[in-house]
């Protein structure tokens, strides 16, 4: 049989740092080439006269950031987010010793959850931001915003598409994180009933604690006034 792993441990070890550091790479690129965007340099959605770039990925840069924003819109930033978690979940491989064989079924389900969070964002994107003012080669969500929005849009109207929209983001979302959503809603709710109850018995201890300073103040003026009648007697 052929072992799962037929290099050395040091030398896996180094294959992984090497592949961390790669997708580390990509996404800092990624990062400073969407950020440093400019109309001005030329692109694959369009051509210009002038040969210098204010993208600081330079040529390929700029090339690269046109193409994804003129596909995905502003919506293209989920490829950092994606990149950023590879970055991550390799981070994590490097520390252990010997890493756990990954289940593909689950790396499967991961990028269908990824995919359907970047459809969903960029579809809602061209739906109800289509009047933002960001520097886009194309409309706000991109080409893949007005397909998608555009689509659902005429078959459920604007309202009907972004409710649909809005609950593909947060399923693919879930697939894409690993993240129960009714987790986070049991967990947030936990939380608020912890801070009410933490809440109602600091208030509770100040009633208390009010009620025994004036019980302490009524009983001072009791005593002072049968110290009177004493001194008066006398």
């Amino acid at each position: 049989r052929t072992a799962k792993n037929p290099l050395p441990p040091k030398l896996a070890a180094l294959v992984r740092e090497f592949w961390w550091f790669a997708l580390l790479g990509v996404a800092l690129y990624l990062s400073l080439i969407l950020y440093t965007y400019n109309k001005a340099d030329p692109g694959w959605s369009h051509s210009t006269s002038d040969a210098s770039f204010h993208n600081a990925g330079g040529r390929v840069g700029a090339w690269v950031a046109d193409v994804m924003l003129s596909v995905f819109g502003l919506s293209a930033y989920w490829w950092v987010v994606f990149f950023a978690v590879l970055v991550w979940w390799g981070f994590r491989r490097i520390e252990t010793v010997a890493p756990p064989a990954g289940d593909r079924r689950s790396y499967a389900v991961a990028a269908i959850g990824f995919i359907v969070v970047l459809a969903a964002s960029s579809g809602i994107e061209a739906l109800r931001l289509y009047s933002h003012k960001a520097v886009l080669p194309q409309a706000p969500g991109g080409i893949l915003g007005a397909v998608v929005g555009g689509s659902l849009a005429q078959a459920l109207g604007f309202t009907g598409a972004t409710i649909i929209l809005l609950l593909l983001f947060a399923a693919g979302l879930s697939l894409f994180s690993g993240v129960s959503w009714l987790t986070v809603l049991e967990r947030l709710g936990t939380w608020t009933e912890n801070s009410y109850l933490f809440l109602m018995r600091k208030w509770q201890e100040r009633q208390d604690r009010r009620a025994g300073e004036q019980a302490v103040i009524a009983r001072d003026e009791i005593v002072e006034v049968s110290k009177k009648k004493l001194e008066i007697h006398e």
